[in-house]
């Protein structure tokens, strides 16, 4: 009977850990994973192997992992296509090759950031409201749009490199998100 709950318990932690949206919280679950499997290791008398994975999972390796996630950098990106119905393997495909891995190879080899991109069709006024991305490309026929702040670094490094980051794009605007009335630059769109 405890075997059966402590592999429920492994089962259901490395589901969290994997699952979970966010990055430290899978660290956590990873470290309480590595906890289980020491009591697991205890329940079938290895002790010693328990006090290591006890002192290198859940200690050591929580440790350096939550310090490199630290350091890591993040630079959120939504891509906003409101004619597309379901986004698909196809779709993003499309987007890639000619906007989104050049600016995704961009920021990771200029900028030194990892580039997180976030494809969407809501409506770019609920997108600019929400307000918790670095960056928003909204992309209307032809036309594309890049909303970001003037005062950060790396989008104003995107737009000074504009045309060699996304050297076949012509029909691309820049919109600053805290210079303009986003309301009236709707109403344009």
């Amino acid at each position: 009977m405890f075997e059966t709950i402590l592999l429920l318990t492994l089962f259901v932690i490395a589901c969290f850990a994997v699952l979970s949206d966010n990055m430290r919280r899978s660290i956590i679950y990873l470290g309480v994973f590595s906890l289980a499997m020491a009591l697991a290791y205890l329940h079938y008398n290895a002790p010693d192997v328990a006090i290591a994975e006890a002192a290198i999972g859940v200690g050591l390796s929580t440790v350096m992992y939550l310090v490199a996630l630290k350091k890591v950098s993040v630079y959120d990106i939504a891509y906003v296509n409101e004619d597309v119905e379901n986004f698909n393997d196809d779709n993003i495909g499309n987007m890639m090759k000619p906007f989104v891995r050049p600016m995704e190879l961009f920021l990771e080899r200029t900028e030194e950031v990892e580039p997180q991109i976030a494809y969407t069709n809501h409506p770019i006024q609920d997108v600019l409201n929400d307000d918790n991305h670095d960056c928003i490309v909204h992309r209307q026929g032809d036309l594309f749009y890049i909303y970001g702040n003037s005062k950060d670094r790396i989008f104003q490094d995107i737009v000074a490199n504009l045309d060699t980051v996304i050297p076949d794009m012509t029909n691309i605007r820049v919109v600053y998100k805290d210079e303009v009335n986003l309301h009236d630059a709707d109403e344009e769109l």
